[in-house]
């Protein structure tokens, strides 16, 4: 993994320390099928079986830079990448961090969450597990810091915006395309367009499974 990280940072996508070590913490080759093992330190995505495919560690590292992370915050993510991205993310926001983990196929929530158990976050209740619509969220957790989608949308779903802090902040796909999203009121959320202008977000090219519904 040193030299996918190494490869990221000399690239430009990757620049944040903390993310830096925690990607060569949480091991890739932990989450893919043992036949993709020797893949797992390349710069693409791999199937997992159900239809899916671990995040691209270029992709990943876009997500974890524009998300601006730090320890202590609560998480939504929305799919379970086998269990790689949340780690990484559990990791991330240190001890005093939550992760709420939603994936609609039970079977990917299952492995996923077996895939987990190499790292200490499940165990000690960082990590929780859930198998339930991606566009609901999970209100009982709620609000969240930050939450993010690895799956896409045809429009940011309204029960995700409501489940967001005030100062929080979301990534999600819209059409495979990411937007960033802002709370700055209970009332007012900014939008892509104007992050896009401040120079907060790019574009990203790559395969994202669609949920339009």
């Amino acid at each position: 993994m040193k030299k996918l990280v190494d490869g990221l940072t000399e690239d430009g996508h990757l620049y944040s320390e903390k993310i830096q070590e925690a990607l060569l913490k949480i091991n890739r080759r932990d989450f893919v099928p043992q036949e993709f093992e020797n893949e797992a330190g390349k710069n693409i995505s791999l199937p997992i079986g159900f239809g899916k495919q671990i995040i691209q560690p270029q992709k990943a590292a876009f997500i974890l830079e524009n998300l601006e992370l730090e320890n202590g915050q609560r998480i939504l993510c929305l799919g379970s990448d086998s269990g790689w991205a949340p780690n990484i993310l559990a990791e991330i926001v240190g001890d005093e961090g939550k992760l709420i983990v939603i994936d609609e196929i039970s079977k990917l929530t299952e492995h996923s969450q077996e895939n987990s158990r190499k790292y200490p976050f499940l165990k000690n209740g960082k990590i929780q597990f859930i198998t339930s619509q991606e566009s609901e969220g999970f209100l009982s957790e709620a609000p969240y810091d930050r939450i993010i989608s690895l799956v896409s949308f045809s429009a940011i779903p309204e029960d995700l915006k409501k489940q967001l802090k005030v100062g929080g902040k979301m990534l999600v796909p819209i059409n495979k395309q990411y937007i960033s999203l802002e709370r700055k009121s209970i009332d007012h959320f900014l939008e892509d367009d104007e992050i896009q202008s401040r120079g907060l977000i790019s574009r990203m090219a790559g395969k994202i499974y669609s949920h339009n519904k």
